[in-house]
């Protein structure tokens, strides 16, 4: 399957890093406490296998109209589970049955897999809007995707959405969504962090493009 997907060496890397420490963790420590963190890398994954596909459908002039919209759609709903994995470091003050340093070691794989599996998403969607937009264009473009998903973040770190949550709690998602903005001043804490998560993406996405064109 990796293969297929054409999943780049260095989170193939990272994921094994991952499993090892997460097993060993259960079978030495005795505890399950982050098992949890697979779950999060499946749902990581599943914008990247979207873009992806996506991307190559491109390359090969076959992307229609209404698959673009459609896995546009479902790949902007998932990619805030990529980068979310970061904000799973609150945890470690938390974590019972390993060394807290064992544990900074276990998360922040997850995390930086996490996050690279984003980074390489918004690449592949930024290689399909250049092929229609111009540079300026698809970078607005691309700043928004991140806005959005730092917004995307929030939603699932404080108050508990998920990505499907729009199509199974739709209403009460979207009076929250209107609620946050109508009332900004009760809502501090949402553009705070969104604020500081799109800094963070996007310069980490910046930075990382940079360090790939050298």
């Amino acid at each position: 399957m990796f293969n297929k997907i054409n999943v780049p060496k260095q989170i193939i890397t990272l994921l094994i890093l991952f499993i090892i420490l997460s097993t060993v963790r259960v079978l030495i420590f005795n505890s399950n406490y982050y098992v949890y963190l697979f779950w999060n890398i499946f749902l990581a994954v599943l914008p990247f296998i979207i873009s992806l596909i996506l991307l190559k459908f491109a390359n090969n002039k076959k992307l229609t109209k209404p698959l673009l919209i459609i896995g546009g759609i479902f790949w902007l709903l998932l990619l805030p589970n990529a980068p979310y994995i970061v904000t799973d470091l609150i945890h470690l003050n938390r974590s019972r049955g390993a060394p807290l340093i064992y544990d900074v070691f276990l998360v922040f794989s997850c995390a930086w897999t996490g996050l690279l599996l984003g980074l390489y998403s918004i690449s592949h969607i930024e290689k399909i809007i250049r092929l229609k937009y111009k540079a300026h264009t698809t970078a607005f473009i691309i700043a928004f995707i991140i806005l959005l998903t730092s917004f995307g973040m929030y939603l699932g770190r404080f108050l508990r959405f998920n990505s499907w949550d729009i199509f199974s709690s739709s209403p009460l998602l979207f009076n929250k969504v209107t609620e946050i903005f109508a009332k900004p001043a009760e809502y501090e804490e949402a553009y705070i962090f969104t604020g500081l998560s799109f800094v963070f993406i996007y310069l980490s996405y910046r930075s990382w493009k940079y360090s790939r064109a050298e």
